[in-house]
């Protein structure tokens, strides 16, 4: 069985192909490591990545679209983002309080 810090550099210049490929369509923002921790966490989630054949980590490096990876990414910000961490308590059950209707007489 492959050690995991093993296949990653056994796999480096697949990534690095990837990334090149990324970089010219222009994607700044992505980097190496966010290839990889997009295949981890998105693409293998449910497999044993020790399990894997090197041709099937190959086939997904390859097969992952810039698009996706800035997607998944955005998706992890907005989910860890504390959206009301500026506000203290009390704005904040002003802000989440229903407003009455006046009677429109």
């Amino acid at each position: 069985m492959i050690q995991f810090e093993q296949l990653y550099k056994k796999v480096l210049p697949v990534l690095q192909s990837k990334m090149d490929e990324i970089t010219y369509y222009e994607y700044d923002g992505i980097k190496l490591e966010d290839i990889w921790n997009f295949c981890i966490k998105k693409k293998w989630r449910k497999k044993e990545i020790e399990e894997l054949h090197l041709y099937e980590i190959v086939e997904t490096i390859y097969s992952v679209k810039p698009s996706e990876i800035v997607s998944y990414f955005q998706i992890q910000q907005f989910r860890t983002e504390n959206w009301f961490g500026d506000i203290n308590q009390g704005e904040l059950q002003e802000l989440l309080k229903p407003k009455k209707v006046a009677d429109a007489k």
